[in-house]
């Protein structure tokens, strides 16, 4: 299934190279020596110190595009149409300084890395998450018509599915994600979620959640009361030939998604840690409360369970509910009342929670945590007190595994409108997580119909490890 690419990460091709520093010229304006100077690439992934670091990791994706003005790069010195609102405060890194909207993420930035030059073109909700979550861009980026950009079977795969196929494990699955499937204006799914060419198989077992309740189900094959963990690999086994007498006539694409699905699973249930970790009720009351009594919190705090009972990826997608202009972080108007009352706070609270609860617990060393969304959002205010997308500069929190810890990487200029210092694109940035993961981003996958990709067309971000 995998063929590992004999070429050397020194032995890039000049024309990939070449067409990485061109995209980056494009978008940026930086000049050659600059962009080379920026962009910090490892000769010998596989040797570095800090490949393979990250036993596990955690996504926090804040769909619909974090303000970077308004939460991890403040620009106090810019006119009041940049600005914004509100004002910036310290930090518990010397010089470093957030929005005041995150008071309880100011005391952690001691143990982040915050990057703020992180830098594509798309300006759409789904096809940008997709460049965030695979590394790849979207074969329709910037399309006229947003609502013909839809999931296909050729997808690139998440991270979390390339790590499924990478390290497979016995019992508790690889990859999984919470509290739902993300859509652009609730209708269409967003790209990038799924194993894609990969194959169902490496998709994420979804964990779905009621905001109503801010509980999470497991899927559905709970044990009948009486069924043993024996009758339940009997049932398992029966299926199982059942099936293979059925494929020779009925083998369909549903019938692979239906056994896919199937297995997770059956791997889930078979997991006593796992099951245990669906019971958020083991939590006293004063760690739930920590989290916050929302299912973005919840959803955090089942994340950090579902590492500690041996998953490897966990994606938590935000959710919050909300006026019909307010669930995600798309404020094209009100931007400031938006995040003032239902946006930022949750992320201030649920964010610090995490990242303390992996520190205490002893598992931040080795655990990647990333904070992100889609893109920034426009340095100007628009008239309707909001602001748009704005894919040129966005930044994004990093800790843990590998990490630096307590420091800033990159920079925008002084309006937060462009990157001016150590650009990062996506490509560059999906390859230091698959780096970390212990996934060697010269690697190179086959689709179900043999043809080769990739698995990432970046280079590790060298100045981001420690």
């Amino acid at each position: 299934m995998l063929n590992r690419s004999i070429d050397s990460m020194q032995n890039l091709s000049c024309s990939r190279r070449r067409w990485l520093q061109a995209g980056a010229l494009g978008l940026t304006g930086l000049s050659l020596p600059e962009l080379l100077a920026a962009r910090e690439t490892s000769a010998a992934t596989g040797n570095h110190r800090t490949f393979g670091r990250a036993k596990r990791c955690v996504m926090l994706f804040l769909t619909g595009g974090v303000p970077q003005h308004d939460s991890w790069d403040p620009k106090p010195e810019a006119p009041a149409n940049v600005r914004g609102e509100f004002s910036p405060i310290a930090t518990s890194v010397p010089g470093v300084q957030v929005s005041e909207l995150f008071p309880q993420f100011a005391r952690q930035v001691d143990r982040v890395t915050l990057l703020r030059s992180v830098t594509h073109d798309d300006t759409v909700h789904t096809s940008a998450g997709y460049t965030m979550l695979t590394g790849r861009r979207h074969p329709q980026a910037n399309a006229k018509t947003a609502a013909d950009i839809k999931p296909q079977p050729t997808d690139h795969p998440h991270v979390g599915s390339i790590l499924s196929l990478v390290r497979p494990q016995q019992g508790p699955p690889t990859f999984v994600s919470l509290p739902e499937i993300i859509r652009d204006d609730a209708v269409n799914e967003f790209p990038g979620l799924t194993g894609g060419f990969l194959g169902e198989r490496h998709s994420p077992l979804l964990i779905e959640g009621s905001a109503k309740t801010n509980l999470f189900a497991a899927p559905p094959l709970a044990l009948a009361e009486g069924v043993s963990a024996t009758r339940l690999k009997e049932r398992r086994r029966l299926l199982t030939e059942f099936d293979q007498r059925l494929r020779g006539e009925l083998l369909s694409s549903r019938v692979v998604t239906v056994d896919s699905q199937r297995e997770r699973v059956f791997s889930l249930m078979s997991s006593s840690a796992v099951q245990t970790a669906f019971d958020l009720d083991r939590e006293t009351t004063a760690t739930r409360n920590r989290y916050g009594s929302h299912l973005f919190g919840q959803g955090c705090l089942m994340s950090r369970r579902l590492l500690e009972a041996g998953v490897a990826l966990v994606t938590v997608y935000w959710h919050y509910e909300g006026p019909r202009d307010s669930p995600v972080w798309d404020t094209h108007a009100n931007n400031f009342t938006h995040l003032r009352n239902r946006l930022a706070p949750p992320t201030d609270v649920a964010m610090s929670a995490l990242l303390d609860d992996l520190a205490e617990r002893g598992m931040l060393d080795d655990t990647l945590f990333l904070a992100m969304g889609e893109f920034g959002r426009t340095p100007k205010i628009n008239a309707n007190a909001g602001r748009d997308h704005w894919p040129q500069v966005a930044t994004l929190v990093l800790a843990g595994a590998g990490i630096h810890a307590g420091t800033t990487y990159g920079a925008s200029d002084r309006l937060g409108a462009y990157p001016a210092d150590r650009v990062v694109a996506p490509a560059d940035l999906t390859a230091t997580i698959l780096h970390l993961l212990g996934v060697d981003p010269e690697l190179d996958l086959h689709d179900q119909a043999g043809r080769i990709h990739r698995v990432c067309e970046g280079s590790p971000v060298l100045g981001l490890l420690s």
